[in-house]
């Protein structure tokens, strides 16, 4: 007997983890005050626009989160985890679909990216004028976070593809986890 409970708690810690090794892999952005240019943003695009909005909020507030607070960049860290909290909600709720499945429409993908965009330059933007430099200042890191969200925007193709594997779909209709 399997407790749905447990694996989704399982898969949750899992999809964090992946979060905080992804974004590990960066390279930082000279000019602003803060920012890097990383792999996280876009391991939570994907896990936000495939597995919802649930496991997307909670794997890119408290994955990137954690790396901050990992990494060195513990300012960052509570504005981080509440964009990326916000950023996972919105892009897992705009891409699901409720006939096809979560992230099967293109569409809804690069619509829920797109506002996934506004999200982070507004969110850092605000908490970096507010609590760390100020509005001016805060000014340099926008293209740091259009550089970085670009990165992101092979989610909704790579979610796509990962809709069409055989084995995947199988997967999901024998467990009914997701």
């Amino acid at each position: 007997m399997r407790n749905k409970r447990t694996i989704q708690i399982s898969v949750s810690a899992m999809f964090i983890a992946l979060v905080v090794v992804a974004t590990f892999i960066n390279v930082p952005f000279p000019g602003a005050a803060g920012g890097l240019v990383h792999l996280g943003t876009l391991m939570s695009l994907i896990i936000a626009m495939r597995f919802g909005k649930y496991y997307g909020a909670l794997a890119g507030g408290i994955g990137m989160g954690l790396f901050d607070v990992l990494g060195g960049w513990m300012a960052w860290a509570p504005g981080t985890f509440l964009v990326r909290l916000l950023i996972g909600f919105a892009v897992g709720l705009i891409a699901h679909h409720r006939i096809k499945g979560q992230g099967a429409s293109l569409v809804l993908n690069l619509i829920a990216w797109a506002v996934g965009l506004v999200i982070m330059i507004v969110g850092y933007y605000l908490y970096e004028a507010i609590f760390l430099t100020d509005f001016n200042a805060a000014l340099l890191s926008i293209w740091g976070n259009v550089i970085q969200f670009a990165i992101g925007l092979v989610a909704p193709f790579f979610v796509i593809y990962l809709k069409r594997i055989k084995a995947i779909r199988q997967y999901e209709k024998d467990n009914d986890t997701f």
